[in-house]
């Protein structure tokens, strides 16, 4: 029998294309291939098991020293989130299509309102929570924000420290259970930035008075609130950041469908000028926080009794 040489190793075969040492080997490689497509698939499986459970904040600020900035503040200050930059809307864009993400952080000085109307603009992201950064107080800038649904606005220059207190109040923000109430029951918004006085303000008023006790952790959540369900009586902190009771107040006489609703001021503080100033707007009065007192519950239910009237 004539022999001819293995298309592999050339050694001569009397039989087939191979010998049997190449045939051996292909099977080998076909087994180590196999092993390495089954590791790749696992990883792949536990890299999107991961990113669904991530807590992803994307930054989007064109200016890029801004941008690395703020990314390596909230990198440090919050190690268990993930966080993305990126100096470019398109890019944003489809982060916000491929992954989950649960917060967006904006600078207005940067592009931050056309980036937040583009959000806005598409239903599937309408409900993804935003953060506004800006230098600017302006009133108009305000309006603009609370218009487009921002649950929370914080002025530069912010110290570290503060940005990421700010950012991590808003991804732990508690979800409340749904509670039953009376058909007829009132409705009180009480918006306190902080989230221990806000409970402990919120348990005080729901053992005394049979309403439904609605929370806000700002004045921007506040007035999307009241713009969606209204409220019978509002009961706001003076002392958040940047939107404080007293300018959350003029804000709301400001807009013609809101501003009938009365407001209360809550403040711990006993300075005689800040007590004389809530005294000279158009709030109702003011009563001491977080530890509402009896008499500040009986002041509050009076109210609330005079608007049944």
């Amino acid at each position: 029998m004539t022999g001819r040489p293995c298309a592999g190793c050339k050694k001569i075969i009397y039989s087939g294309l191979y010998c049997a040492d190449c045939l051996e080997k292909f099977r080998e490689n076909a087994k180590m291939q196999n092993r390495h497509m089954e590791m790749l698939r696992n990883n792949s499986m536990r890299k999107t098991a991961q990113e669904r459970h991530e807590v992803v904040v994307l930054i989007v600020i064109s200016d890029e020293r801004n941008l690395n900035l703020t990314k390596i503040i909230l990198e440090r200050g919050l190690p268990e989130c993930k966080i993305l930059a990126t100096n470019n809307t398109l890019n944003a864009i489809n982060t916000l299509v491929s992954r989950e993400v649960s917060l967006v952080i904006l600078d207005a000085d940067y592009n931050g309102l056309d980036m937040l109307g583009r959000i806005r603009n598409e239903e599937r992201f309408r409900d993804v929570p935003v953060m506004m950064m800006s230098g600017s107080t302006e009133r108009e800038l305000v309006a603009s924000v609370f218009s487009l649904g921002v649950q929370d606005y914080v002025t530069k220059p912010c110290a570290p420290n503060d940005l990421i207190g700010r950012v991590d109040k808003m991804l732990h923000k508690p979800t409340e259970p749904v509670e039953t109430q009376p058909k007829h029951a009132f409705n009180i918004l009480l918006i306190d930035d902080d989230i221990f006085d806000l409970r402990q303000e919120r348990d005080i008023l729901r053992n005394r008075l049979p309403c439904e006790i609605i929370l806000a952790q700002s004045a921007v959540e506040g007035m999307k609130i009241l713009e969606s369900r209204g409220a019978d009586l509002i009961l706001v902190s003076l002392d958040m950041p940047f939107v404080n009771g007293l300018t959350f107040l003029s804000l709301l006489n400001e807009n013609s469908k809101l501003k009938k609703i009365p407001v209360i001021i809550m403040t711990d503080s006993r300075d005689f000028r800040i007590l004389s100033e809530i005294e000279r707007s158009t709030a109702i009065g003011y009563i001491r926080k977080p530890n509402i007192s009896k008499d500040d519950l009986e002041f509050v239910e009076s109210k609330l009794r005079r608007r049944r009237l």
